[in-house]
Parts: C-alpha cells; sequence; structure tokens
C-alpha cells in the first residue's frame, strides 16, 4: 500500500507541471467609451513563453519596443518588486511540487510532504493577491493597459477610449491549490489507515524496518 501512496502522490505533483503551462494563465475583459464593444480573452503561459521568444510574432512586435527585444514596461516600473514577488512565489510553488514529486520517489516519510504541499498552498494563494493588487491598478485606470505594449503615439491615443473590465489569474491557480490539498488529503488518509490497523500489523511493519 505505501508504494501506491508515494506513486500517487508523485503523480499529483507532476501534475502541477502541465496544468501550469497549458491551463489558462490570465484572463481579460476589455471594453471601449465610444461604444458597446467588449473582448474577452485568456492566455495561457505557453502562449506567454512563445511572444516572448518571438514565436508569435504579432504580440511579439507589440511588446517590443527596441530593436534589442522585450523591453519591460515603463508604466509597470512603480510595481516590478510586487510583480517580482509574484514570479518568486510562483517559483517557491513550483519547487514545493518537484520536492513532493522526488521525495515521493524515494521516501515514505509524509511529514515532509504535508510540509511542503502547505508550503505550495500558501505560496499559491500569496501569489494571487499580490499579483491582484496590480491588477487593480489596471482595472481603475491607474495603469493605462496600452503602455504595456507600445510607446507610439496613434497607438497610445488609444489608451484614452479602451477600459479594462477585469484582468486577473484564470485558472491554473486554482489547479495548483486543488492538487496540493488532493496531496494533503491522500497523505492523511495513510495516516487515518495506520490509527485503525491492528497492533499486531503494525508490530510486523516495524520488524520489517528493522
Amino acid at each position: 500500500m505505501k508504494y501506491v501512496f508515494r506513486i500517487v502522490n508523485a503523480l499529483l505533483a507532476a501534475a502541477i507541471f502541465p496544468a501550469v503551462v497549458f491551463l489558462e494563465f490570465i484572463l481579460f475583459r476589455v471594453s471601449t467609451t465610444l461604444f458597446e464593444a467588449g473582448l474577452e480573452e485568456s492566455i495561457t503561459i505557453k502562449f506567454i513563453i512563445d511572444v516572448l521568444t518571438g514565436k508569435e510574432e504579432m504580440w511579439y512586435n507589440l511588446i517590443t519596443l527596441n530593436e534589442g527585444g522585450f523591453a519591460f514596461p515603463a508604466a509597470l516600473e512603480p510595481y516590478k518588486a510586487r510583480l517580482i514577488a509574484v514570479v518568486v512565489l510562483f517559483g517557491i510553488a513550483l519547487v514545493a511540487a518537484l520536492f513532493v514529486f522526488i521525495w515521493s520517489i524515494c521516501s515514505n516519510k509524509r511529514i515532509p510532504v504535508l510540509v511542503a504541499s502547505a508550503l505550495g498552498i500558501v505560496s499559491a494563494i500569496s501569489m494571487t493577491g499580490v499579483f491582484n493588487s496590480v491588477a487593480k491598478l489596471l482595472m481603475d485606470g491607474t495603469i493605462n493597459v496600452v503602455e504595456l505594449f507600445t510607446s507610439n503615439w496613434i497607438i497610445s491615443l488609444l489608451g484614452e477610449i479602451i477600459v479594462v473590465d477585469y484582468i486577473g489569474f484564470a485558472g491554473f491557480h486554482n489547479a495548483i491549490i486543488f492538487l496540493f490539498v488532493g496531496i494533503i488529503v491522500w497523505t492523511l488518509s495513510f495516516y487515518l489507515v495506520e490509527l485503525g490497523e491492528p497492533k499486531e500489523e503494525k508490530s510486523k511493519e516495524k520488524v520489517k524496518k528493522k
């Protein structure tokens, strides 16, 4: 049974990585002040990677301010520390998932799995909160969304008529939390099973370990 416990934990931890890459990352809705029209779209991390590497040429050209390649948007400079915090917290969640995956393959001990999973959940929730604090500035107009893409004056004029109705994480962060919760529930369930085992079976297992 312990091998089943370790395999399932490893699979749940491994599932976090494709979920992060391929599930919806950011959802945004924009509208115009001139007429009733809007756009709702979601993007994945895979799409963002394709943009930054130039595979999505149209979007790459929009965010590239010079021939040297990608330039961090000047409009976000005052909030760079918060965005770095989002990346760091995201990285912690991924490291926690990697730790659970490797540990589950190598060891039966469960406390480290519970601690790492709890850390992953806290990181994902904190990451969401910090990101929302920046997203709120786009929704209330503090940051002009058009300034994130280009400094061209013609495009900048669109900033006067484009309104960001909503921007936030779409679903990948919920997948991270859900999978870590699954790992915790699965791990705790084995504690309950062991508590219900007859004393004779427990003593036999201890003898085997020795």
